[in-house]
C-alpha cells in the first residue's frame, strides 16, 4: 500500500512537468505537423485540403536535397571537428594539477555559454570580415596583399558552429574521463603498456559514452541552428534551417516550411538513433 502512495506521489511531482511539456511542446508539435500537409494556393495561402504535396515537392526538388546533404554533411563535420578539439580538453580538465586549476578551466569553458550566441557570432563578424582583425593583421605583415574573403561562405559557418558547439563535447567528455579509474591506466601500465598504447586500448574505448554523447548533442544543435548560418554565412547558404527560416518570413509558405521542419527532425533523429545503437551495442560489448 505505502508502495503505491510512493509511485502516485513521484507521478504528483511530474504533473507539473508533464503538463507543461504537454502544452507548449506536444500539442504545437501535433499541430505543424497537421499543418505540414496542407495546400496552399497561388498566392501561399493556407487550404482547408489535406495531401502530401508539401513532402513530395522537397524530397523531389534538386534544391532541397541539396541543402538537406549540405546540411548533414555541415553538421557532421562540425561535429568532428568538436570532437578533435574536446578531447584533449577534456583530458586537461580531468586530469589538472589541482582543484584551483580545475575550476579555473571549468570555468574558462563554461564562460562562453554565459554569453549570447548571436553576441558570440557578431564577435566572428569582426574577426573575419574585410576590414577585420585577421585580414588587418596578414596585411600589415606582408602575407598578404588584400583581404581575403574569410566571411559569407560555408567554412565561416563551420568556424563559428565549433566555437559555439565546443563546451558541449568537451563537458560530457569530460564526465566520461573522471568515470574512469585512475588504478586501469595503472595496471595497464604495469603490465608492459606504453602511454599511447594504454590510451588508444584502455582510455579511449572507455571514454566513447562520453564521446557519442557529446556527438550527439553537437550534432543536433548544428543541424538545428540558423542565428549562426544567417550572421556569418549569409541567407543564401544551402542549408535547411535558413530555408525554413525563408520559407516562414519570405514567401510565407508556412505547410512547406513545416514539411521542412519534420525532415530535417526526422534526419537527425535518424542519425542520433544510429549513435544510439553504437552506443549500446559498445556498452553491451564492455559489460560482456
Amino acid at each position: 500500500m505505502a508502495a503505491d502512495h510512493q509511485k502516485r506521489f513521484h507521478w504528483f511531482l511530474l504533473l507539473p512537468a508533464l503538463l507543461f511539456l504537454g502544452v507548449f511542446l506536444v500539442f504545437p508539435f501535433i499541430l505543424l505537423l497537421i499543418l505540414s500537409f496542407r495546400d496552399v494556393d497561388a498566392m501561399m495561402n493556407t487550404l482547408e485540403t489535406y495531401s502530401f504535396s508539401q513532402y513530395i515537392e522537397v524530397f523531389t526538388s534538386d534544391v532541397y536535397l541539396k541543402t538537406i546533404g549540405t546540411t548533414l554533411w555541415t553538421a557532421l563535420k562540425t561535429t568532428v571537428l568538436c570532437l578533435l578539439m574536446a578531447y584533449p580538453a577534456a583530458y586537461l580538465l580531468v586530469h589538472a594539477p589541482n582543484r584551483k586549476w580545475r575550476a579555473l578551466f571549468y570555468i574558462l569553458l563554461v564562460s562562453p555559454l554565459l554569453t549570447s550566441v548571436v553576441i558570440r557570432t557578431f564577435s566572428w563578424i569582426v574577426l573575419l570580415s574585410q576590414n577585420g582583425l585577421v585580414n588587418e593583421t596578414l596585411i600589415s605583415m606582408n602575407m598578404i596583399e588584400k583581404p581575403l574573403p574569410l566571411l559569407w561562405n560555408m567554412n565561416a559557418v563551420i568556424i563559428a558552429y565549433v566555437q559555439v558547439m565546443l563546451p558541449f563535447a568537451v563537458l560530457p567528455i569530460a564526465t566520461s574521463l573522471s568515470d574512469i579509474s585512475p588504478n586501469v591506466k595503472h595496471a595497464s601500465m604495469s603490465l608492459g603498456a606504453g602511454r599511447l598504447r594504454t590510451f588508444f586500448c584502455i582510455m579511449l574505448p572507455l571514454s566513447l559514452p562520453g564521446m557519442i554523447t557529446g556527438a550527439v548533442i553537437v550534432f543536433s544543435l548544428a543541424a538545428g541552428s540558423y542565428i549562426t548560418p544567417l550572421l556569418v554565412g549569409g541567407r543564401m547558404q544551402p542549408l535547411l534551417p535558413l530555408s525554413i527560416y525563408q520559407q516562414v518570413l519570405q514567401v510565407f509558405n508556412l505547410p512547406l516550411a513545416a514539411a521542412m521542419s519534420f525532415t530535417l527532425l526526422a534526419a537527425v533523429c535518424l542519425i542520433v538513433g544510429l549513435l544510439g545503437m553504437i552506443l549500446k551495442r559498445w556498452e553491451a560489448r564492455m559489460n560482456g
